[in-house]
């Protein structure tokens, strides 16, 4: 009971934002968007102790929000938009550097295999169909599009060097981020469909979550065994 209390701040900031999303309640995202990452940075402080790779996870979290921050702003310019993307960019960077240090035992370092083949496949085929109304947003778009498939990469590489419960979580979270940032794109650049932004988030939610969820696993076990 202790621990879940600390958890207890995200999961309600995400459940008004879900709500927010599915009553078509803006003033609520307005609040409970900025404050999902914060929530969910103040449950991983408190649930592990100190650890050099602690300042890489709170990095990856603190870019989370910004770019959650940005993109709210798009209705006021699109510029906000590539500087969205650009902090996610930066995310996603820092969790290609968590996963590669985050390994009990084996090799660090990014070697492909085929079984990454899947993610590859997936985000190209995802860019072709958004590929054409891209403009300008054509290279950046790109460009992130090959950063978070890395990202997915590097979280299955951790295979067989991590207990099962860190991989799986990250795994699945690293999947699940990549599933609501197509959605996103497909909205956006593709073809709208209705209650994009509920299942967007959902899946953004779940990830940051169980990517997190994941890693303190991992620092738990490394600080336990240590």
């Amino acid at each position: 009971m202790s621990k879940l209390k600390f958890i207890l701040p995200f999961f309600v900031v995400a459940s008004l934002e879900l709500l927010g999303h599915l009553l078509g309640i803006d003033e609520i995202n307005r609040v409970t968007k900025p404050l999902l990452m914060p929530t969910l940075i103040f449950y991983f402080v408190k649930r592990v102790p100190v650890t050099p790779l602690n300042r890489f996870i709170i990095l990856a979290l603190f870019f989370s929000f910004l770019g959650d921050t940005l993109l709210m702003l798009i209705p006021r310019s699109e510029s906000f938009f590539m500087a969205g993307i650009g902090s996610f960019f930066i995310t996603h960077v820092v969790y290609i550097i968590i996963n590669m240090n985050a390994i009990s035992h084996g090799e660090r370092g990014l070697k492909l295999q085929w079984q990454d083949l899947i993610f590859v496949v997936f985000g190209l085929g995802v860019f072709s169909l958004i590929n054409k109304d891209l403009g300008a947003l054509y290279a950046p778009v790109l460009m992130y599009t090959v950063v978070i498939c890395l990202m997915a990469v590097t979280a299955r590489q951790r295979w067989k060097k991590v207990d099962d419960y860190s991989f799986k979580l990250v795994m699945i979270g690293s999947v699940l981020f990549i599933i609501s940032d197509s959605l996103l794109a497909l909205n956006k650049f593709y073809k709208p469909f209705d209650s994009a932004d509920f299942f967007v988030m959902l899946t953004y939610i779940a990830a940051q979550f169980l990517i997190v969820q994941g890693l303190i696993g991992f620092i738990e076990k490394a600080t336990t065994d240590a």
